[in-house]
């Protein structure tokens, strides 16, 4: 997988491993058989960190599966890798203004 990849080759990676553990840097540069310093190059050039591209992810991730129907905010945390919904509901808050019961209630 060397070579230039787009951000959705991150985001996948992150995706993906999510449930099991916070996707480090360096697994996710490995994973696309890259250094850490040239990922992390890349994704400047596209104005991200790659805790900043983490947490972009996790908030995109958590909008889709709160949109899922019967989709329960602890269910959405531990795949996004919480294991206090709390924590996911602050997180939340911070990414979207708002609770994760209120965004799924919104319209």
């Amino acid at each position: 997988m060397a070579g230039t990849q787009p951000l959705g080759v991150y985001k996948k990676l992150i995706t993906e491993r999510l449930p099991v553990c916070y996707p480090t840097v360096d697994y996710t540069a490995h994973q696309v058989g890259i250094p850490v310093r040239t990922l992390q190059r890349r994704l400047r050039e596209n104005g991200l960190s790659y805790s900043e591209l983490v947490e972009k992810t996790r908030c995109e991730l958590a909008c889709r599966l709160l949109d899922q129907s019967g989709a329960k905010a602890a269910g959405v945390a531990r795949a996004l890798g919480y294991t206090d919904p709390s924590s996911f509901s602050r997180a939340f808050r911070r990414w979207t203004g708002m609770s994760p019961s209120a965004y799924r209630n919104r319209n």
